[in-house]
């Protein structure tokens, strides 16, 4: 059986890659074109496709697209790539959602009926109601490459979020590539579990810190970083459900998990969870 290889996400910066946008360059840049981006433009989605916040209306705030290696591609070859939302937050009001209308005279409205669910999308609350949208997206969703949102059609003063969540309007985040270069973890292709002390998982999976509490030496260079697969460094608890084909996300790309904090997207079971620092 061929050993699973997990992944470290690398972003550039200037000519060089680091551990995540905005920082040093740790290396040069890899050869291989970028897997990958992040920032306020999606995949190439049409936009009737692109996700729209369920209390809000508004379009929900593009945090990734990403082209996983084939092992990660956990619905099959029709959906190769992967793209994360980010949309209302934890004061968003249900009763207050736009009524949409095809004959409305608000081309915001009338943009609101004709949105509909993508076939790739995934709906995730956190739970103080924030909101998440995976989409699992098609060959020429990805070919498209870095893809616009349509511009603000709201009227001045008009469909404000008040949620204090994220949207595709008011958050505006650069562009920037990712690359996916290979991650030295002995816990490659096995499943995070919770553990304490001197305690090995069922299938070998190890604890990244020592009694003390204080990262091992083969776990600092793998510490805060966005991964698929591999050892996972939840900030508070183990989620349940995790498989070894997750991402882990440190807050990037206008991400909020309350400072300090990160998140895991399961790719395999749909299990989501975060928490702060």
């Amino acid at each position: 059986m061929t050993e699973m290889i997990v992944w470290n996400l690398a972003f550039r910066r200037g000519t060089g890659i680091g551990k995540a946008p905005g920082r040093t360059a740790e290396a040069a840049l890899p050869s291989q074109p970028p897997s990958g981006w992040t920032g306020s433009y999606g995949p190439g989605v049409r936009w009737e496709h692109w996700p729209r916040s369920l209390n809000t209306g508004l379009p929900m705030m593009h945090v990734l697209t990403l082209w996983p290696p084939e092992d990660f591609q956990r619905r099959g070859p029709q959906f190769p790539g992967i793209a994360i939302f980010a949309g209302e937050g934890q004061f968003a009001v249900g009763d207050k959602f736009p009524m949409p209308s095809a004959e409305s005279t608000d081309p915001f409205l009338r943009d609101l009926a004709a949105a509909e669910n993508h076939p790739g999308l995934l709906r995730r609350r956190d739970l103080i109601d924030g909101e998440f949208a995976i989409l699992w997206l098609m060959h020429d969703e990805l070919a498209a490459g870095p893809t616009a949102p349509r511009p603000d059609l709201r009227a001045k003063g008009e469909h404000v979020d008040e949620s204090q969540g994220n949207n595709a309007w008011d958050n505006v985040e650069p562009i920037t590539d990712i690359w996916l270069v290979p991650r030295v973890d002995p816990n490659a292709g096995k499943t995070p579990v919770e553990l304490w002390g001197d305690e090995v998982g069922a299938d070998g999976y190890v604890h990244p810190t020592t009694d003390a509490g204080s990262l091992t030496d083969w776990a600092e260079p793998l510490f805060a970083r966005c991964h698929l697969g591999g050892t996972a460094f939840p900030v508070q608890t183990m989620p349940d459900g995790l498989t070894p084909w997750y991402l882990e996300l440190e807050e990037i790309s206008g991400l909020n998990f309350g400072g300090g904090g990160n998140a895991q997207f399961d790719l395999e079971s749909d299990t989501f969870d975060w928490a702060c620092g």
